[in-house]
């Protein structure tokens, strides 16, 4: 969805002259966009029977991208562990991995073998790398290992979660993780604050009109202006007006990719391309570029040690690119998981609704081959899509300590350390299980599920790129894309000399050989499906 969205509570993911113009044009009504259908919120938790205790229970090490590891993480582990124990004779220790060590910590440990039972992963996230190099038990295989994991344990899953989900997330039919039953259409766009906007007249109306950097910068400037201190234009080099498919080959958005727009007929463009040697993304840097000479970008955006989430709760900037959920849903879920009461904020759509591949697969647990309890990692995965009970303690934390439940069946969030921690209820299990807090919609949880209804479907839906004959390349690529790009996105270098060097770079390294192998790739699954 992503900062990288972002930085399990929180994603989650993230620009005078003339700015490119956005082709931000209505989508066409999808007939039959694969949606989640309307589920009941439980009011009572299904609870499972308990099942006799063979021994002390076994721990399972569950790994989840976040923000931060949290000082009450024990006291969340002790009230969840005495809720599981006699329901599938398991504890669980949770490994926080914020998002800038994810893959030195967490996809490090597990290509060294290390033990995690539980893992998350996401089509933006590594997770065709994770199957290919054998890294995830299949879930669905009789013969494998551990046989038909979710056959035997996981029933709660396929009762409830959409089948599109789970064919969405599918490697040639074989499950390797279980996503999370959650909104299908994640369109990008920005939020910010409403309260610099109110000091400087930005109303809705205005920012409805927004369809273009230009159309953004006057705005930008006058938040300047009236906070000289402040660098009102908060980013991580994500683009609000996204051009391209989000996560469609786990490479970088803006290196390897296809259009993610239809033009006025309807109709997308489905050639692989290299979409920073477009004139849209030209037009782009040389927009982003003098708003950071002008102080709109902080000076050290272009690091990969700058944080963007601290900066956003504390409220101190104006406007941020990022991935969106529709009604102002991921707005409030910013301002609830900031621990900020004074935040206000509100969202700009960069780019139509859609859904693509990686949205279906955008969040997911795994069960690593290294795990030594896959049974009680699949028990405890289904828990978290048919027990309300659970599901609530791992977003909110500690029942009747860290929050409790008011008269109307809402959230009161008393302690913001937990939530602050993860990265959002996106993360966890089926979210029509999850309360919401006092600050949202009571029907939250339904316009997430309901807003996909008349998304537009990407023509790559359902494609997923197997990099194994350029891994080679992929990885010089990568490299590349390590050392340059941020630094390019967020204005902190001159396009007019650094674009070029970063293009070439990236030819150097075998880019023409990976397009034209995702260009194989896309060909024939094009073709196997139109059989």
């Amino acid at each position: 969805m992503a900062k990288k969205i972002l930085a399990l509570l929180t994603l989650v993911l993230l620009v005078a002259g003339c700015g490119p113009a956005a082709t931000a044009t209505t989508a066409p009504v999808a007939t039959s966009a694969p949606v989640a259908t309307s589920a009941p919120v439980a009011t009572s938790a299904p609870v499972p029977t308990a099942e006799p205790t063979k021994g002390p229970p076994v721990m399972l090490d569950y790994y989840q991208e976040g923000n931060q590891d949290s000082t009450k993480r024990a006291a969340v582990e002790a009230a969840i562990n005495a809720y599981i124990e006699p329901l599938i004779n398991a504890h669980v220790t949770f490994h926080i991995i914020p998002w800038g060590d994810w893959a030195g910590k967490a996809l490090t440990a597990l290509e060294a073998g290390q033990k995690a039972d539980i893992f998350f992963t996401a089509d933006w996230n590594g997770y065709m790398k994770e199957v290919t190099e054998g890294l995830l038990t299949p879930m669905n295989d009789p013969k494998g290992p551990n046989g038909n994991l979710i056959e035997q344990y996981g029933k709660g899953i396929t009762s409830t979660l959409n089948p599109a989900f789970i064919t969405g997330s599918q490697v040639n039919g074989v499950t390797y993780a279980i996503p999370t039953q959650k909104e299908l259409s994640v369109p990008w766009g920005f939020v910010y604050n409403a309260t610099i906007a109110d000091e400087i007249g930005f109303t809705d109306a205005d920012a409805a009109a927004v369809k273009t950097m230009a159309d953004l910068e006057p705005w930008i400037a006058k938040a300047k202006a009236k906070h000289p201190d402040m660098y009102p234009y908060l980013t991580d080099g994500t683009i609000g007006f996204m051009q391209w498919v989000h996560g469609f080959t786990g490479l970088s958005d803006y290196v390897v990719n296809m259009s993610a727009l239809p033009d006025a007929s309807g109709k997308v463009d489905e050639t692989i391309m290299d979409p920073v040697e477009t004139p849209w993304m030209a037009d782009y840097l040389n927009t982003i570029r003098p708003w950071y000479t002008k102080g709109y970008i902080n000076p050290d955006a272009g690091l990969t040690t700058f944080d963007t989430g601290s900066v956003l709760n504390a409220g101190n900037f104006f406007v941020e690119p990022m991935p969106l959920k529709g009604n102002n849903i991921k707005a409030t879920e910013l301002m609830i998981s900031s621990g900020n009461d004074k935040l206000q904020l509100k969202e700009i759509y960069g780019m139509p609704k859609v859904v693509n591949t990686s949205d279906a697969g955008g969040s997911m647990l795994a069960i690593p081959t290294a795990s030594t309890h896959p049974v009680e990692a699949m028990k405890f995965i289904n828990l978290m899509h048919t027990d309300s009970t659970l599901i609530n303690m791992m977003l909110y934390g500690v029942p009747n300590t860290m929050w409790t439940v008011e008269a109307d069946g809402r959230v009161n969030i008393v302690d913001t350390a937990w939530i602050s921690a993860m990265p959002g209820a996106w993360v966890f299990g089926d979210i029509t299980l999850q309360k919401v807090s006092n600050k949202e919609d009571p029907a939250k949880n339904q316009k997430l599920i309901d807003y996909a209804k008349d998304a537009f479907l990407e023509p790559s839906l359902g494609f997923r790129f197997v990099p194994d004959p350029v891994n080679a390349e992929i990885t010089a690529i990568q490299s590349v894309v390590d050392g340059s790009q941020r630094a390019l996105l967020t204005g902190y270098v001159d396009p007019k000399t650094e674009l070029p060097k970063f293009i070439q770079s990236l030819k150097d390294a075998g880019l023409a050989k990976v397009l034209a192998e995702v260009q194989k790739q896309y060909t024939a699954w094009k073709a196997a499906k139109a059989k």
